[in-house]
């Protein structure tokens, strides 16, 4: 069984042990490492923000920060997908500069009476990448926010291509007019199915926080380490 390491976002340093183990993989092949993005990588969300702030911006009209956190409570799969599909009509430029105006606020905003926090990056995770890629671990992110955001801000903390980042995607035209996608969003078991589909092997390293990514956490080499996030112990089933 792989190792297994209970973390959490206070601390800014990985433990001796982490730096131990990370240096005691067995690199065979091609090694890769998968994560989550929200709430693993960075501490919040940056799918969240940059759909409230296009609803701030009245750019979303037909669908709320209230409504969607209505959605979440009923069926977080469905509230991820719905928050993309929403999208529909605006461009491409439009959701690039909303993303860049939530990573340039550092005061995070209102919207219908709830504050939006700006994601930052989790200080020990971004360490753990950095140490990974030191052992030419190729690093993945695997999320459910939307790919054009998701892209942005790991370039920008992480200095993870845009290519190893497989985020739900924000299907468009020529034009760049967005439009809905009809592809599986990257969450839960389809984390892993996007895995399986780009990779003939399992990842080494893998990092989550919530039970949707409990699937990707078991799919984890033996031999392999897995971080977990989350505010219970769920991540060791």
């Amino acid at each position: 069984m792989s190792l297994l390491f209970q973390l959490d976002h206070t601390k800014k340093k990985p433990s001796a042990e982490i730096i131990q183990s990370i240096s005691s993989l067995i690199i065979k092949g091609k090694p890769y490492a998968a994560f989550d993005l929200d709430n693993t990588l960075l501490i919040g969300d940056i799918g969240d923000a940059v759909f409230a702030l296009l609803v701030k911006k009245k750019l979303i009209t037909h669908f709320g920060w209230k409504d969607y956190q209505a959605l979440i409570n009923e069926n977080k799969e469905k509230a991820y997908k719905h928050i993309i599909d929403v999208m529909e009509g605006l461009t491409l430029s439009q959701l690039e500069e909303t993303t860049l105006e939530v990573l340039n606020s550092k005061k995070g905003f209102m919207v219908e009476g709830y504050k939006i926090l700006i994601p930052k990056p989790d200080t020990q995770m971004k360490l753990i990448v950095e140490m990974l890629k030191k052992r030419k671990i190729d690093v993945y992110v695997v999320t459910a926010s939307n790919e054009i955001s998701a892209r942005i801000i790991c370039k920008k903390y992480f200095s993870i291509s845009e290519m190893n980042v497989l985020g739900a995607e924000v299907a468009h035209d020529y034009k760049g007019i967005i439009k809905v996608s009809r592809k599986e969003l990257s969450y839960g078991q389809g984390k892993v199915n996007i895995l399986k589909n780009k990779f003939r092997n399992k990842p080494l390293v893998t990092g989550g926080d919530s039970p949707g990514d409990i699937f990707m956490l078991g799919y984890t080499q033996k031999n392999g380490i897995r971080f977990w996030l989350g505010s219970n112990d769920i991540g060791r089933k």
